[in-house]
């Protein structure tokens, strides 16, 4: 709490400079979010929404484009030219303000569509029914509408505190962008983006319960059912590998609001959409399309267990271990 005293602006008592950083971090935390946000995820999401042989659940695509948002969010400062110097206007200050408050909401509700979506079809699987979105159209409408709903309403709480406080609205302060001194709001942004987070991060290991009882029921059942040896898990395990991720760097961003004094929570989150990138932009299905000259290889096991793909759980088959009331997993392709 030191750091909040050591500099003070005059004219309205805000802390400045209560984030220490130094250029370098400037120009790393502007790389993290521009490369992303303007070329990386664009590409993604073109191979994913153009390519026949790519295909993820909109949930998925839902998830790059919070990331897009917020990478353009915190580059605003950029377009402006006012990355350093003197204050940008007020006007700016309090759009990037906005923008950037609005991000642990958005980040943090849109993952938590993504793992729930994996929880419902790997659920569905164990409990041996067949998955369709057609079934659940109001629940996959709620999951891809909510984090938007979340984001525009924490914009349109900053804008009208910050609109009637404009003093306390500043670059100084965070140093990387424009921030709102406001202690009820950040309060209430951090309260919410922390349940969001903690519901996650309890639907991530409901799920990894259910696909350690799956795995653990088809080798009980033996080499009978060699269609079991060769499902592949890796997008389910990305997705949790990532969705741990977040929630780490989530839980410092939302620490820093409440005691920011390190560059480190703010170059964390920022580096985000480059782990979503390299997490998710080196499956070999989006590999293959990258690598368009290279012949496919004979029998290759396809890595991409899509959450979308209906063939990947479809109850295909019926059999079951004696004495278990679990049907074991379908084969994941046709064969």
């Amino acid at each position: 709490m030191s750091s909040l005293n050591e500099s003070v602006d005059n004219a309205g008592g805000l802390p400045v400079n209560i984030v220490k950083g130094t250029h370098s971090q400037l120009i790393l935390f502007l790389v993290f979010n521009m490369w992303p946000s303007h070329f990386g995820l664009p590409a993604l999401l073109a191979i994913v929404l153009l390519s026949k042989r790519v295909k993820r659940h909109p949930t998925f695509v839902n998830f790059a484009v919070a990331f897009i948002i917020i990478g353009f969010s915190s580059s605003l400062l950029v377009y402006a030219g006012r990355t350093t110097g003197p204050e940008p206007s007020r006007m700016l200050c309090l759009l990037q303000a906005s923008l950037l408050y609005g991000m642990p909401s958005i980040a943090s509700t849109a993952a938590l569509s993504l793992v729930l979506q994996m929880f419902f079809m790997i659920k569905a699987a164990y409990d041996g029914v067949k998955y369709l979105d057609g079934d659940h159209i109001i629940r996959l409408w709620l999951m891809l509408v909510g984090p938007y709903v979340a984001f525009f309403t924490s914009i349109l709480a900053t804008a009208v505190i910050g609109a009637a406080n404009p003093s306390r609205v500043s670059r100084s302060r965070r140093f990387f962008y424009c921030s709102l001194e406001s202690l009820p709001l950040t309060n209430t942004l951090t309260i919410f983006s922390a349940i969001i987070l903690m519901s996650t991060f309890i639907m991530m290991v409901w799920t990894l319960v259910l696909l350690y009882r799956r795995v653990k029921l088809a080798r009980m059942h033996g080499p009978h059912a060699p269609w079991t040896v060769d499902v592949d898990l890796s997008f389910p395990y990305r997705i949790m590998v990532f969705g741990l991720y977040i929630i780490v760097s989530l839980s410092l961003s939302l620490l820093s609001i409440q005691s920011p004094s390190s560059p480190v929570p703010d170059l964390v989150i920022a580096s985000a959409a480059t782990g979503f990138i390299l997490v998710f932009g080196t499956q070999a299905d989006i590999l293959r399309v990258l690598c368009f000259w290279k012949p496919p290889k004979p029998h290759e096991v396809s890595e991409s267990f899509h959450l979308d793909l209906k063939d990947a759980f479809e109850d295909k088959a019926s059999l079951r271990r004696s004495g278990s009331d679990k049907p074991l997993p379908p084969r994941p392709f046709p064969a």
